[in-house]
């Protein structure tokens, strides 16, 4: 996360600015079945977690960090988190996502409980998993909400239900593939972004920003799948959209000059592939930033820019600050219109490619 937004200013979002349900408690194990015949199966969603409100912040930010926050860096996330509207979008995407997997379940007669936990607020992987067991359920389909290995999000979800395992005799985890196999997933990621450059159709020149959160290169040095996987959804949202295949950009073009990543600022329409929400660890970082890509399309002279998350599959600090507040302002400060697509949170194809997909785990 970074930059000083002040508001989202004139921007708009995609197609129509999705807005969750208010996430009241997770689902019920009994929810699906009753009481009369309580399920032995049920579905875990994983996710990062988020603050649920300013008070949760303090201590999102210790679990994360593994240390206390300093004055200054409470500080500076509660005041994002107060611009977004003072909690994480996360949680209550996640609860109306686990609704409605087990709604689609049922219809396909599988009265399974779906539920969400939360490696860094609540409700907890391990607590969930506890209570899981408590009421008789011996045998978990695990979805990440993360869409892409990496150590900091799949990686530490996994080891959260490891470390809770033990405790719980004869209980069995399935895992589900990552979100970014699906079809659905890219598909979405499609119909976000043609309905964002669309809305900017009558600009001239505009560019498409595909962006994914940064990590430390000596992460992606251990293990190069997120760099992989990020490059295999990305050039199927592109021939989706009917662009130009993506190659290495040298930083000669005039159009975006000095940035060196991969993309295609050639007909039918420009884009590129940036990082974002570069964190505090000392050392490189995946590159380019979005920042200076955002400087760089300044100094082009694009009229319009389309901001194109794929590295997230619902909403989250990243987005809904780091794009919709601070690189919105950056660009309307100079006059460029933006827009950012949407994700695809808990729209009915996903939730039916979430219910495809473990159906068969059951």
């Amino acid at each position: 996360m970074g930059g000083n937004g002040n508001g989202q200013g004139s921007m708009s979002t995609g197609s129509g600015g999705h807005q969750p349900k208010a996430p009241d408690e997770p689902v019920s194990i009994e929810s699906a079945t009753g009481d009369a015949a309580r399920p032995t199966t049920a579905v875990l969603l994983i996710g990062y977690g988020g603050p649920d409100c300013l008070d949760s912040i303090e201590p999102f930010l210790r679990r994360l960090m593994g240390r206390e926050p300093t004055p200054e860096v409470l500080e500076e996330v509660r005041r994002r988190y107060l611009t977004i509207g003072g909690c994480s979008p996360m949680l209550p995407l996640a609860h109306e996502l686990a609704a409605g997997i087990e709604r689609r379940l049922m219809e396909k007669e599988l009265p399974v409980p779906v539920t969400f936990g939360m490696r860094y607020s609540q409700p907890f992987i391990g607590d969930v998993l506890r209570g899981m067991y408590a009421a008789g359920i011996r045998k978990v389909v695990t979805v990440q909400l993360s869409p892409y290995e990496s150590e900091i999000s799949t990686a530490a979800a996994r080891e959260a239900v490891a470390e809770v395992l033990p405790e719980l005799p004869d209980m069995e985890v399935v895992r589900a593939d990552l979100l970014h196999t699906l079809p659905a997933f890219a598909g979405l990621l499609t119909a976000g972004a043609a309905t964002a450059i669309y809305e900017i159709k009558d600009l001239d020149p505009k560019l498409m920003i595909f962006t994914a959160h940064s990590l430390p290169v000596s992460d992606v040095e251990k293990d190069d799948s997120y760099v992989a996987q990020l490059r295999e959804v990305l050039d199927r949202v592109v021939m989706g959209l009917q662009m130009g295949e993506g190659h290495d950009l040298d930083g000669s073009d005039p159009s975006l000059p000095g940035i060196q990543a991969y993309g295609n600022l050639g007909e039918p329409q420009p884009w590129v592939f940036a990082y974002q929400s570069k964190g505090r660890k000392p050392g490189a970082w995946l590159g380019p930033d979005l920042d200076d890509v955002i400087d760089a399309a300044i100094e082009g002279g694009y009229a319009g820019v389309a901001l194109c998350p794929i590295g997230f599959a619902v909403e989250n600090m990243e987005t809904k600050y780091d794009l919709d507040v601070v690189a919105a302002d950056r660009l309307l400060q100079h006059d460029i219109e933006c827009i950012r697509a949407d994700l695809p949170n808990a729209e009915p194809l996903m939730v039916e490619a979430i219910a495809d997909m473990v159906e068969s785990l059951l």
